[in-house]
Formats: C-alpha cells, structure tokens, sequence
C-alpha cells in the first residue's frame, strides 16, 4: 500500500521547521504532515549560521517582515523557551568619517517605521560596552536585535508543532531522489526509502532549492549559494557582551551583489559581525564570496574578518579560535526570498532564498507560507516575494 500525506516539507532547517510548525497550527489536527531531510535536523545551512535576529530599517517592506519574524521569535521565546535566545540589541559601529555618516541615517530609518534607535558618543558607547576600542567616539546602538541558537530552536518548533499536529512525521536522514506528477500537478515524493503520495510539496531546501524544483520538473529557481566563512572562540574568552556590527555591513550583507552570482571566481568580501554566545564564547564573522557549492575555507578572507573584529574588540586578540568552518547561504538573485506556489507546477510551494536573514525570517517566513497554503489572510504583505514574479 502506497503511503500518503496531506503535505510533504523538504528540508529540516530553521525555514522548514517553521514551515511545518506555523502549517500545524493552521490545518485541521488530523493532518498528516511529513518533514523530510537528506541529513540532521538543522544539521546544514542553519546549523552552520552566526544565528543573528536582525530588524533591517532599510525600507518599510523589509521592516515589516524582519520586525514581524522577531516578534514571533520572541513570542516562541516567551511560551516557554527551551532554546538558546539573548536579547543583545546590537551596536552598529564605525570607523571612518564616511561609516559615521551613516549612523544618523540609520537612526532616522528605525525612526519613520515607528522604532528607536540611538547615537551614542564615546563615553556612552564604552558605558554600554567597556570592551571596546578606546578611540571609537560614536555608535548606534538598536535594541531590538538577539542572538538564537538554531539547532534547539528547530527542535522547539517541532515539539510544538507535534503538539497541535500528532499526525507531524519528522524524518531525517531520508533524502528526496524523484517526485512524480500527474499532469502538472504534484503527485508523489519518492524518496531513498520509498514514495510518499501527496499533493501538496513545501521545497524548503535552501541552497539545494534549485535542484529539487528541477526534480519536479520546474524551470530551475534563481538562488546561489554564497559561501561565509566563521570563527568561534573558547569559552568564558568573549570581551564584549552586545552584538557588534559594523555599519557598513547593511551595505555589503543586504545591497546586491556587485558579482554575477553564477560565477566562481568571486574574490569575495567581508564585514565585521561579532556575537557574543550564552557560553561566553564569541562568534565572529561575516565574510561573503559566490563559488558554488565549495565549503573549503577561505583564509584570507577569514583573517580580514578576525583582524576588523580585533580593531573594534581589542581583547579578541587572546582569545583562542577553537573551531572555523563555511556555510552557504541561499542568495535570491533580486535579494528577496521566494515565499509562496511555484505556478509551473501545481502543489509545489516555495520558502527560500533568505541569503544571510533565513534564521531570523524562518518564523514569518513560515507564517506566510502556511497562510497560502491554508488560504487565510497573510500576517505581511506576501506580493514581494511570491516566486511567480520569477516567472514572466
């Protein structure tokens, strides 16, 4: 007998769990959900994450959805936690005349959205934060960005998801190898363990997004993987305890590239983000470079980024680095993420694209989805970031 499920969600990271969880909320509570991944559970893109909840003023659309999903964050948080979450706020920071031009701009975007963020002058910033260099005189500092850790928060997410929903079937370990239409319309998934029937398949696959909808028989989605490289510290080493980013990292992190992203030669770039974590290590990135799917280390590139963090948190400079990798991050080639039906394939729904914000936009990211699907108005606005626009 053929197993079968009311819908299929592909890829067990912080966008499908979110997905399944804001899904199981909303559908009848006999509904049998399937989660499937090719590995762990949180155990690619967003296990490889700094974990930053970032609210982005840079124009009302993107405070609408940034804000929304760390609300959400926080309402998860307050229903009893279980996971890593630290209300940090974060310090933008600058270190030329023209960086330190920025910080009132900034400030007065958080202002006509209805927030608050403030300028502070050196002896307030060393007030704030007594780890850092003792010749920067200005910062901004927002206190409206956290830190997560990802791994637990997906595992919450599915708890609770389990709770509204018992049908909820989470299979890790189990990788997608075909999927089967009836005409245009999804009919089946089949997987390394055997076929499921469904009508209904979330592709929340990240980086691997393109090659699942080309499974599907769909024209291939324009996402890129965009390497990062990382660094954590010991524990108990961290100088600082509030997020530092530089404020020239709105530019580099949230503007498009300046590279085509289908090439592999990208030299690549970098701008400060220093997270202090809950065990008193210090996460510190961000560096950015399109080369396909290479996970290798740049070190180049990873010590431009530890000598930018060092210049602002001096005392970064005798901690030890006990561990460095590289994730991918699923960079939509207009820079906002696919959130919404795939219209070449009927039953095929698409949630990724998130480049470097997929952790704090998996709840609304989730909520939108799950309201498409259902049918029911939409929390934000979802015209922006349905993939049809992809499609004319």
């Amino acid at each position: 007998m053929v197993e079968t499920a009311d819908l299929v969600v592909v890829g067990g990271g912080i966008v499908g769990c979110s997905v399944v969880h804001q899904l199981a909320r909303l559908v009848p509570r006999e509904t049998r959900i399937v989660l499937l991944d090719r590995g762990p559970i949180a155990g690619a893109t967003s296990g490889s994450s700094m974990g930053h909840l970032m609210v982005t003023p840079d124009d009302p659309q993107s405070y609408a959805l940034t804000a929304a999903s760390v609300r959400l964050w926080r309402d998860l948080q307050a229903r009893g936690g279980g996971f890593d979450f630290q209300d940090t706020g974060a310090l933008y920071l600058a270190d030329t005349d023209e960086d330190a031009a920025l910080l009132p701009v900034l400030r007065d975007q958080f202002t006509a959205v209805g927030d608050r963020a403030e300028v502070l002058d050196g002896r307030a910033l060393r007030s704030l934060e007594p780890g850092l260099a003792e010749d920067l005189d200005a910062a901004l500092f927002y206190p409206g960005d956290a830190v997560v850790l990802p791994m637990p928060a997906c595992a919450v997410m599915l708890q609770e998801a389990r709770a509204c929903c018992p049908g909820l079937d989470v299979r890790p370990g189990c990788a997608v190898v075909g999927v089967d239409r009836d005409g245009d319309r999804i009919a089946a998934v089949r997987t390394e363990h055997g076929a499921i029937a469904t009508r209904t398949l979330v592709n929340a696959t990240g980086v691997w997004a393109p090659a699942l909808a080309e499974l599907c028989g769909a024209p291939r989605l324009p996402i890129f993987p965009r390497a990062g490289n990382l660094a954590v510290t010991a524990h108990w080493t961290t100088p600082v305890r509030t997020q530092l980013l530089e404020v020239s990292y709105l530019r580099f992190a949230h503007g498009a590239a300046a590279v085509d992203p289908t090439r592999t030669d990208d030299p690549g770039g970098h701008a400060v983000n220093v997270q202090p974590q809950s065990n008193g290590s210090c996460l510190i990135g961000s560096t950015r470079q399109f080369r396909g799917m290479d996970r290798t280390l740049n070190p180049q590139l990873l010590r431009r980024s530890l000598q930018r963090a060092i210049r602002y948190a001096p005392g970064l400079a005798a901690a030890p680095i006990v561990r460095t990798w590289v994730g991918l991050r699923p960079y939509a080639i207009d820079k906002h993420p696919l959130i919404g039906p795939w219209p070449p394939v009927r039953g095929l729904w698409i949630a990724a694209g998130h480049e470097g914000l997929g952790i704090t936009l998996g709840p609304i990211t989730g909520r939108l989805l799950a309201q498409q699907v259902v049918g029911v108005p939409c929390d934000v606005d979802p015209q922006p970031y349905l993939p049809a626009r992809f499609c004319a």
